[in-house]
């Protein structure tokens, strides 16, 4: 029994480093353990870059572009301005949220979208570095012809903390 715990919580420690390392290439411990070593090699080089150019200290550009070199236009975009997308197609809705983080933002984005009638059918979340959400939902009836994306739009805008109109 001993033995058979002591593998269980081996597997689940390989899963779960599985899941947080990215390009894992095979699924046998070797190659997880292989690639999770390559990553933390390839993290100290990454650090160690950073620190260099900080204590180079040249506040010239090229600084600022060798440390966002690898970082994606969209993820700079999210993280400088929030971005709520609404799309409607006759009973179905694709709700789009990228915006800062805030605890509880979840659940009362979910109860937000419950208030105005739409039930999730499909959902993606993300809250590495900024809260993201994609959601597929469905509605009623009676309830589509009274909200416009617009209307959608803003309750989301508001109820993520910001104010006034969303742009």
């Amino acid at each position: 029994m001993a033995e058979r715990r002591r593998r269980k919580r081996l597997n689940d420690r390989l899963s779960m480093l599985r899941s947080v390392v990215p390009k894992i290439s095979k699924m046998d411990r070797t190659s997880i353990l292989g690639d999770t070593i390559d990553y933390m090699k390839e993290l100290l080089e990454r650090i160690n870059n950073l620190q260099e150019e900080i204590e180079v200290g040249s506040p010239n550009q090229l600084n600022l572009l060798n440390i966002f070199k690898d970082v994606k236009p969209n993820e700079v975009l999210v993280r400088n301005s929030p971005k709520f997308d609404v799309e409607r197609r006759n009973v179905d809705t694709r709700i789009e949220i990228c915006c800062a983080p805030k605890p509880g933002l979840l659940l009362s984005t979910v109860t937000s979208l419950e208030a105005l009638g739409l039930e999730i059918q499909q959902c993606v979340i993300s809250c590495f570095n900024d809260f993201a959400m994609q959601a597929s939902c469905s509605e009623e009836m009676e309830q589509r012809a009274m909200l416009s994306s617009e209307d959608i739009k803003q309750a989301l805008f508001r109820n993520a903390g910001y104010g006034g109109r969303c742009l």
